[in-house]
């Protein structure tokens, strides 16, 4: 397993390919920039949909009309992500989802290229269907109540469902303690539909995130991700680590979280009745809140990495926000960034779009139907340079800001310099060490930037090695890992057998 590499990906945006706004082009170029696979799902189709027009009139026609739109888009749809693709690079894998009262919503996936177009009426025969096409049916919001488009774990099986979505723009439905309740219109979090709930009940089946983002912007960063731990970056080894379940679910930053027992990783079931040697190793891009092991449901060990640490290493985590001002204002930014007595060795975008979740949502703006509202222009080990398109956030609970995340190898005494929209701002990298530091473009009430703070990668590390007893006849043991960013990410469990 050491020798697999952690890809990162969302199987579960949309556009306006059915409903909802931006191109499929716009959000393969998108996805492309931050993400090593995507999939531009399609709303397809809903043999139980409600019929009661007085009260559901406007929700049968728009997925009626959405339906009709994607069926006769459906070639372009495959077309363009073929287009997209090319191993080693970047992958778009074909996917549309399918709605349920009864059984909850299912993404359906083959590794492609090409997929048919094809409904069920029910849960068993669509298994069935995609069991024959090598593929897999993933449920997602998966915690909203049973029969109200929650899963029904009752309904349930492994055989193409390696793995279930529980984060995304509709909240976390990993247990009943997760953070992100569900806020959308079609109701709260159910106990009896999480992750926990279906794990308690003795199936085994790994998670992921997805964006569920209905404005062409997968991989939204904070909005839902997923990382696989695959040999290579192909349709064939991406679907061996589906089926294995070498999976997890993040919201946003790039946390590489893995966990070991004995010999067994992430998604292994194994047989040991004696004691167990836990290793758990996680990699974060800001610094560590905390790192817990649980165990049948229950935190069995809380890591608390060292914090506010001074540097021995001499790298160090940077990131720099833009954006805030007035939301009925577009803001255009040009910025390079240079670092002086140090190395910039990686630059990861931490770009968003819009946080919509149906279609005809109040705040779309015009402005990011751009085909890449945000990019970074180039990078060297001394420069950084940007463009990007914002407006102010929709409210104090909907950011709109945008980051670059760097790893730098630099002397704390080096300065940082960013030259934005003709202003230069300058700093010590000494004076942004564990503080953040903000700066206003035009006054009061105008667009800002926020610089920092600057974290020692000694502060974004955390491992721990220690012995298990058995507990139960099998024990489900799983890894959760939080930021002081409020960054998340879950890892899917390993299942160990008397």
């Amino acid at each position: 397993m050491l020798n697999h590499k952690l890809y990162w990906g969302d199987l579960h945006s949309h556009c306006a390919i059915s409903y909802g706004h931006g191109t499929v082009e716009q959000a393969i170029a998108r996805a492309a920039q931050q993400l090593d696979f995507c999939s531009v799902t399609g709303h397809a189709f809903w043999p139980d949909m409600p019929t009661d027009r007085e009260q559901y009139g406007d929700i049968i026609d728009y997925h009626n009309v959405g339906f009709s739109t994607l069926a006769g888009n459906w070639d372009k749809l495959i077309q363009l992500q073929k287009e997209g693709s090319k191993d080693n690079k970047f992958l778009a894998l074909p996917s549309y989802e399918w709605h349920s009262m009864k059984y909850g919503d299912h993404n359906l996936y083959v590794p492609g290229p090409d997929m048919d177009l094809c409904d069920q009426p029910d849960l068993p025969m669509l298994r069935e269907m995609m069991a024959k096409a090598g593929g897999f049916a993933i449920p997602h919001h998966i915690g909203y109540a049973a029969g109200y488009r929650g899963i029904n774990w009752k309904h349930f099986k492994e055989d193409v469902s390696p793995f279930v979505e529980i984060f995304s723009l509709h909240g976390c439905s990993c247990d009943e303690y997760s953070p992100y309740p569900m806020l959308h219109d079609m109701g709260p979090r159910d106990w009896g539909s999480t992750a926990e709930a279906g794990w308690s009940m003795g199936h085994k089946f790994g998670i992921v995130g997805g964006t569920d983002h209905h404005a062409a912007y997968p991989g939204s960063h904070g909005d839902g991700r997923m990382g696989v731990f695959a040999e290579s970056l192909t349709r064939e080894s991406l679907f061996k680590a589906f089926k294995e379940r070498r999976v997890y679910a993040a919201t946003g930053d790039k946390i590489d979280a893995r966990m070991y027992i004995d010999d067994a990783f992430v998604g292994d079931v194994i047989k040991n009745g004696g004691k167990r040697k836990v290793k758990i190793k996680v990699q974060s891009m800001d610094a560590l809140d905390q790192v817990y092991v649980i165990k049948n449901g229950r935190i069995i060990k809380r890591i608390i990495p060292t914090t506010h640490s001074r540097c021995s290493s001499g790298k160090y985590r940077l990131r720099v926000y833009w954006g805030w001002g007035k939301n009925s204002e577009r803001h255009d930014w040009n910025a390079n960034l240079q670092l002086t007595n140090g190395c910039i060795e990686q630059v990861e975008p931490c770009f968003s779009g819009q946080a919509v979740v149906a279609p005809n949502t109040n705040g779309v703006n015009n402005h990011k139907e751009a085909l890449l509202p945000h990019e970074i222009v180039s990078t060297d080990d001394k420069l950084c340079t940007w463009k990007s398109i914002t407006s102010g956030n929709i409210t104090m609970r909907h950011p709109t800001v945008q980051s670059v995340s760097m790893l730098i190898d630099s002397n704390i005494d080096g300065n940082v310099t960013l030259d934005v929209n003709g202003h230069k701002i300058e700093h010590k990298l000494e004076d942004l060490l564990h503080k953040g530091r903000s700066h206003y473009m035009r006054g009061w009430l105008s667009e800002a930037v926020r610089f920092g703070p600057l974290v020692p990668i000694e502060d974004c590390v955390a491992e721990m090695e220690f012995e298990d007893e058995p507990e139960n006849d099998t024990d489900v043991y799983r890894l959760q890992v939080s930021q002081f960013n409020g960054q998340q990410a879950w890892l899917s469990p390993i299942w160990v057998e008397r």
